[in-house]
């Protein structure tokens, strides 16, 4: 989970996604609202056009049960939400200073009525520290991590612990900014990013394996996301 975010409304949601989607789609895709974080679709449509490859890599289907860590504001959890049913989403974040039932409940009230009928998809909120997601043991289809990883401090024991959460089979996918050399620090939190090669050892070290990767690239040469799905290796003996 995260740590030190003094100002979870400009870094989690706003700043980050404004330095890599804002250049390339009209302003009026998202929105702000007073009083809440994270930035917002202004239709359903605007919304699956710009989350296109994030739902088809995650693939979420009815029935399943899913986690995202670092969920801060909510809103695109929410978003997912409003694109399926019948997915139990858990949200968990280590800071309340935003992530809390008043904010959580206006994402999905907010897409509940931009989608035009009742959300059928659940969330639970749970407030987790460092070291554990205090999350239900082996209950989870998916875990998904969005621009959060590169901040967590106690890596392995998360890993340790997201393990023991995963359902067999299930698959843990994180969401990341990819830098252009080792070292580079990322644009808003001024945090060292992980590259493609760093992820992928960190997370075999700790019991997980790489299966695909999903690049997002908004403009050649340029910086561009990648989400990475895992699964965790069997346990010797």
């Amino acid at each position: 989970m995260k740590k030190n975010r003094t100002n979870p409304l400009t870094r989690h949601s706003l700043l980050w996604v404004l330095s890599l989607f804002l250049p390339f789609f009209s302003l009026n895709a998202q929105k702000r609202v007073k009083d809440y974080c994270g930035l917002y679709y202004t239709s359903m449509e605007s919304l699956r056009q710009r989350q296109y490859r994030e739902l088809e890599f995650f693939n979420f289907q009815p029935g399943q049960t899913v986690a995202s860590i670092g969920a801060q504001c909510g809103h695109f959890e929410a978003a997912y939400a409003a694109t399926t049913d019948s997915v139990h989403f858990y949200l968990g974040d280590i800071d309340s200073t935003y992530f809390n039932q008043r904010q959580l409940n206006f994402a999905w009230h907010y897409y509940d009525s931009l989608r035009g009928r009742p959300m059928t998809c659940p969330y639970t909120m749970i407030i987790g520290t460092e070291k554990s997601t205090l999350l239900p043991e082996n209950r989870f289809d998916k875990i998904v991590i969005i621009n959060s990883f590169h901040e967590f401090t106690y890596r392995d024991e998360m890993l340790t612990d997201i393990k023991t959460k995963l359902k067999s089979g299930g698959i843990l996918y994180i969401d990341e900014t990819v830098p252009k050399k080792e070292g580079e620090l990322h644009v808003v939190c001024k945090m060292p990013m992980l590259t493609q090669e760093e992820m992928i050892s960190l997370l075999s070290k700790n019991g997980f394996k790489y299966l695909e990767g999903k690049e997002i690239v908004f403009r050649k040469n340029k910086i561009f996301r990648k989400i990475y799905a895992f699964v965790k290796t069997a346990s010797p003996g």
